[in-house]
């Protein structure tokens, strides 16, 4: 198997200017908007009996329907703020991100402020999240997303699938060309929240973001416990 450090493989800086110019949003873009359709509640467990706030990020992929279809916890204070907050995911409604008006999916970070005295939802830039706080409250913050400088050893490919592009449906046959993907590899090897960074054309973007599901990656681990890690594609096209 190759090591993705000797392959085409682009790994995220702590610092990503790249990836915020990447990501910036256009005049008329509107974000993830979340409807609290049930409270925020206190978790109350033998980890938080002693405390009376606490905090958890949570990346959401909310769809161009406005469904949630994945989340992934990139930190906590103690376990039951991770739980809380994804049992309020799985119950809010959501009204997708817009361009120009028009809704299209796309992923956004959430941080849940827990306090005995009322809780708070807030947004946070995904390319923020190597720059969370490490201590809050007096607490540890449990990072569950490294970066790849961390991981035991350098993640791997294990399964890859080529994108399958009709080159029948462009007039003059196949052109050539690339995509560039953001994305995470969960601690189970599987490619989650892909996001496009540039792509030449939208059906190579489209074939891109189909294959990448079908990949698997070995488990990122960090000091011998799983972990999950952000990384970047390259997918090229030729004629």
């Amino acid at each position: 198997m190759k090591s993705l450090r000797r392959s085409r493989w682009w790994f995220l800086a702590a610092v990503l200017g790249p990836l915020a110019a990447a990501l910036a949003q256009p005049t008329g873009t509107a974000p993830i908007r979340v409807v609290q359709t049930t409270e925020l509640k206190f978790p109350v467990t033998a980890d938080t009996l002693t405390l009376s706030a606490g905090q958890a990020q949570v990346l959401i992929n909310v769809a161009a329907d406005g469904k949630l279809v994945d989340w992934l916890v990139l930190s906590y204070t103690q376990p039951a703020f991770a739980d809380a907050a994804v049992r309020a995911l799985r119950e809010w409604q959501f009204e997708p991100a817009r361009i120009d008006g028009r809704p299209v999916g796309s992923r956004q970070a959430l941080t849940f402020d827990f306090k005995a005295a009322g809780n708070v939802v807030s947004t946070l830039p995904i390319e923020m999240y190597e720059n969370f706080v490490t201590s809050i409250f007096g607490q540890t913050v449990h990072q569950e997303v490294c970066a790849p400088d961390e991981l035991d050893e350098p993640l791997r490919a294990l399964v890859t699938v080529r994108p399958k592009f009709a080159g029948a449906a462009w007039p003059g046959g196949k052109p050539s060309g690339q995509v560039v993907l953001d994305f995470y590899v969960d601690a189970t090897g599987r490619a989650r929240m892909p996001v496009v960074l540039s792509a030449t054309e939208p059906m190579f973007a489209a074939a891109a973001v189909d294959a990448l599901r079908d990949w698997r990656f070995s488990a990122p681990r960090r000091g011998g416990q799983p972990v999950a890690v952000r990384v970047r594609q390259e997918f090229v096209f030729a004629d």
